[in-house]
């Protein structure tokens, strides 16, 4: 079931929509005049071919566990209480099966019929979750499998140290043509810019618990980035963070021939910072619901060209000019998002709830500039002032919506 209750405020009142809709997954087939819910046998001879060669877990595996598995069988809530970050509990399997992964024997394996969709209703990772694996990729945990399915010795108990990444990065970006142009569609200025493109730095906390601050920083790019998380299995989990970068607008109006004139500029800089900055805490209990509360600050400050570009007159006489003069506007956006996620596993019906709250307020003011005095005037000896128009508008919003997914998968 979703229901949602959302709030716009207007500077002409207030309304109020209240909306719900009914959403239910139950994973049910019915066949009369019995219930068949999954294929007696597998087909083993459709699963791709085991890799030759011999397969490395750091290398081959862990990428592709990272990429498509751990959103789902990670540490934090594992489904099925399934989880494949370390060898022993991907061995033990979970509450369903026990040979999720069976040593030496990739055929018999279950979690190579789910992930090479043999299983209906069971393909992995499920729809939305994360994309399907390739042949290739299940090949090579076929072989990983049928070679012993190893991990590294420093994966079946890591080693808890702190480490430290960096990668520090120079650059000379140098333009022939038109730089504001450039700008616009590169998101950044021509020139030097030095910084350090990604930083990472892992501590242990206790004896399960980990503290992770990583990001980036670009300084002459305004282009900066910082996220840090402190977690501890069964527990629970803190996250904050910081998101920042600029984007360029090219400040150039339009050209005229008959004119005979450059395209006029505002000689300025248009850009806006674009930022995010978030806040999180979850508790991942055995046994008990995920609860995960959230704040995200979004915003956009700053001025950005426009295409409502204003008159400019070769003759004060004639009329209409032609709109060629460039046009700005100034924009203060921003929005507070209030999240709170509840999931929870209870006889095998796995029950979410989500809900977003959202406070938004977006204020503009636009500069419309035409001209009587260009070039072609001044030398025909007009003198006449510029046309001038501000426009200023503002906009507000309330609105709140909450999900309430209920699944039930029924196997024989």
């Amino acid at each position: 079931m979703k229901s949602g209750l959302a709030c716009r405020h207007l500077s002409g009142g207030t309304f109020y929509v209240l909306r719900f809709t009914f959403y239910v997954s139950l994973g049910l087939i019915l066949a009369a005049p019995a219930l068949h819910l999954v294929a007696a046998d597998i087909d083993v001879g459709k699963l791709p071919t085991p890799a030759s060669r011999p397969v490395d877990y750091n290398r081959d595996i862990k990428p592709v566990f990272e990429a498509a598995c751990f959103r789902c069988h990670g540490p934090e809530k594992p489904k099925s209480k399934f989880r494949l970050d370390n060898r022993e509990s991907a061995l033990q399997g979970g509450e369903r099966n026990t040979n999720n992964i069976v040593e030496g024997n990739s055929a018999a394996s279950v979690l190579i019929h789910y992930v090479a969709g043999l299983v209906e209703d069971m393909e992995m990772p499920p729809p939305g979750k994360g994309d399907r694996l390739t042949p290739e990729q299940i090949g090579l945990l076929r072989a990983w499998i049928d070679q012993g399915a190893k991990w590294p010795a420093d994966s079946l108990r890591p080693i808890r140290e702190t480490t430290f990444t960096i990668t520090p990065t120079v650059r000379y970006v140098s333009v022939t043509g038109d730089r504001r142009k450039f700008r616009e569609d590169w998101w950044q200025k021509e020139g030097f810019s030095a910084g350090y493109e990604h930083f990472e730095l892992s501590r242990p906390v206790g004896a399960d618990g980990e503290f992770r601050v990583a990001g980036r920083a670009m300084f002459d790019q305004n282009d900066y980035r910082v996220a840090l998380e402190l977690s501890q299995p069964d527990l629970g989990f803190v996250r904050a963070g910081y998101d920042t970068y600029r984007k360029y607008f090219d400040d150039t109006g339009g050209y005229y021939r008959p004119y005979n004139l450059p395209p006029i500029s505002l000689e300025r800089d248009l850009y806006v910072d674009v930022g995010k900055a978030w806040f999180d805490v979850g508790l991942t209990l055995p046994n008990w619901p995920r609860i995960a509360l959230g704040y995200e600050y979004q915003s956009k400050d700053g001025e950005k060209s426009t295409l409502q570009w204003g008159q400019v007159f070769a003759d004060p006489n004639t009329f209409p000019g032609k709109a060629i003069y460039p046009a700005f506007k100034g924009i203060a956006e921003h929005a507070h998002v209030v999240k709170l996620d509840v999931s929870h596993e209870i006889g095998g019906v796995a029950l979410e709830d989500n809900f977003r709250a959202e406070i938004y307020d977006l204020k503009t003011s636009r500069l419309n500039q035409g001209d009587y005095n260009t070039a072609i005037g001044a030398s025909n000896g007009f003198d006449y002032p510029d046309i001038l128009a501000r426009h200023h508008e503002s906009y507000d919003h309330f609105q709140a919506a909450n999900t309430f997914p209920a699944e039930k998968q029924l196997r024989d």
